[in-house]
C-alpha cells in the first residue's frame, strides 16, 4: 500500500511539473501573462481592464477604517502588521491625510481605489473637503493604488516618484511621459493579482502627474512642507514627507516598527543614509509605512536593525563566511520576537550580504558630505 502511495505521489508531482511555478503554461491570450511571465489566475483581461473593473457584483469590502489622530492636522489609518492576503485585502500599511485651508492633503491612498473611497468617507466626517492632492511616497502597490479614486473623483493632482510611471506605466525615463513601446496593458501588480473582486474592483494604475528630481520645499492648501528625497533605500526611489510647522514626519517605509523590514527591493546602505536624513529634521511625531509607534522613539528600532545588519554581515565576510551560511551567522535575534521574523529576516540578511561584498564606506561618507553641503 505504501509503496503504490509512493507511486501515486511521484505521478501526481510529473503531472504537475508544468503548472509548478505558472512558468511554462500555454495560453491563447498573451495579454494574461503578467511582465515576468506568470500564469495570471484572475480573470483581469482586457476588456475588464478597458472597463477600468474586475467583474463582479458582490458587495463592496469592508475595510472598517478608523482615523487616528496623530497631530493637530495629521490623522493616519494604520494597517495590520502582515504581508498582504485576501483576508486583509491589502489593509497592511500606513496612509495618512493631512487637513489643509481647502482640502485634505492624501499621503499614499492605499491598495485599492475601495480603500481610498473609504478612507475619504471616514474622514470627511472629521472635515468636509475633497481631497485635491495626493503625495506618494514610493513605487510599491500598497502604497498608491487609491490614486485613481482620488483622480477620476477628486480631479487631484498626484505627486510622486517617477518611478511608479516608469515601472508601471512603461513610461519613458528621461521624458517621463508615456512612449510607443508603453504597454497596452500594464504588468499586473501584487494587490491586483492577490485581492478579491469586491477589494479590488474600480483599481487602475494612475500616473503620477508631478514628479521632482531633488528634495523640494512647497506650500500646499495653506500647509507647508517639504518632499525629502532619499532615493535607492526601501525601494528604487524613495520620499519622505516632513511637515516643519507641525514637527511631523510621514516616512513611509524607510522606518517599521513592530515588525521586520522588507529589503527585497531596498539596500542596507541606502536605508542607513535615509535614517539620518530623517534624523536631521526637528520632529516630534513620525508615521512608519508599517507599524503602530509614532513618538520620538518610533524609528529605534529601524536604526538599530540596519546597524547590526550592516556591521554584521561585514563581519560575516571579513571572516569569509560563505554565502550560502550566511544567514545561520547573521540571526539578528534581537527581532526574533518582532512580526514577519522568520519570513522576511533571513532573505534580508542575504541580500545585504550580496550588496555588501563590495562596500568600501565611501557611499555613506560620500552622503554625509552632501547632507553638510545642504
Amino acid at each position: 500500500m505504501k509503496k503504490l502511495l509512493v507511486l501515486l505521489a511521484i505521478v501526481a508531482f510529473v503531472l504537475a511539473m508544468p503548472f509548478i511555478g505558472n512558468k511554462s503554461i500555454n495560453v491563447e491570450n498573451p495579454h494574461q501573462l503578467d511582465a515576468d511571465g506568470n500564469f495570471i489566475m484572475y480573470d483581469w483581461n482586457f476588456d475588464n481592464y478597458k472597463e477600468g473593473t474586475r467583474v463582479g457584483t458582490n458587495e463592496e469590502w469592508d475595510y472598517n477604517l478608523k482615523p487616528v489622530q496623530v497631530s493637530d492636522r495629521v490623522w493616519c489609518f494604520f494597517g495590520a502588521m502582515e504581508m498582504p492576503t485576501k483576508e486583509n485585502a491589502g489593509d497592511m500599511s500606513n496612509s495618512c491625510y493631512i487637513k489643509g485651508d481647502d482640502s485634505w492633503i492624501a499621503w499614499d491612498s492605499g491598495p485599492s481605489y475601495i480603500f481610498a473611497k473609504q478612507a475619504h468617507a471616514a474622514m470627511r466626517k472629521i472635515a468636509d473637503m475633497p481631497v485635491k492632492t495626493v503625495i506618494v511616497s514610493h513605487e510599491h502597490d500598497d502604497h498608491w493604488l487609491g490614486n485613481n479614486y482620488y483622480k477620476e473623483t477628486q480631479g487631484a493632482t498626484i505627486y510622486g516618484p517617477k518611478s511608479i510611471n516608469v515601472n508601471y506605466l512603461g513610461y519613458d525615463e528621461h521624458t517621463g511621459k508615456p512612449n510607443e513601446n508603453t504597454r497596452e496593458i500594464p504588468p499586473q501588480t501584487r494587490m491586483i493579482r492577490a485581492l478579491y473582486q469586491n477589494a479590488i474592483r474600480g483599481t487602475k494604475l494612475a500616473a503620477v502627474d508631478k514628479s521632482f528630481e531633488d528634495t523640494t520645499k512647497f506650500t500646499l492648501h495653506g500647509v507647508n512642507m517639504e518632499y525629502v528625497k532619499v532615493g535607492y533605500a526601501h525601494s528604487e526611489e524613495d520620499w519622505f514627507l516632513y511637515l516643519p510647522d507641525d514637527k511631523v514626519v510621514l516616512v513611509a517605509d524607510v522606518v517599521m516598527n513592530g515588525r521586520v523590514t522588507s529589503n527585497r527591493d531596498g539596500i542596507v546602505i541606502g536605508q542607513l543614509n535615509a535614517l539620518k536624513a530623517i534624523q536631521a529634521r526637528d520632529w516630534d511625531h513620525l508615521v512608519p509605512g508599517h507599524g503602530f509607534v509614532t513618538d520620538k522613539t518610533a524609528d529605534d528600532e529601524c536604526v538599530q536593525y540596519f546597524t547590526l545588519l550592516k556591521d554584521r554581515v561585514l563581519e560575516g565576510i571579513e571572516e569569509e563566511i560563505d554565502p550560502d551560511y550566511i544567514t545561520k551567522y547573521v540571526t539578528l535575534e534581537e527581532f526574533r520576537n518582532k512580526e514577519l521574523y522568520y519570513l522576511l529576516s533571513p532573505g534580508n540578511v542575504f541580500r545585504s550580504y550580496e550588496e555588501l561584498e563590495m562596500y568600501d564606506g565611501d557611499d555613506e561618507e560620500d552622503e554625509e558630505d552632501e547632507e553638510d553641503e545642504e
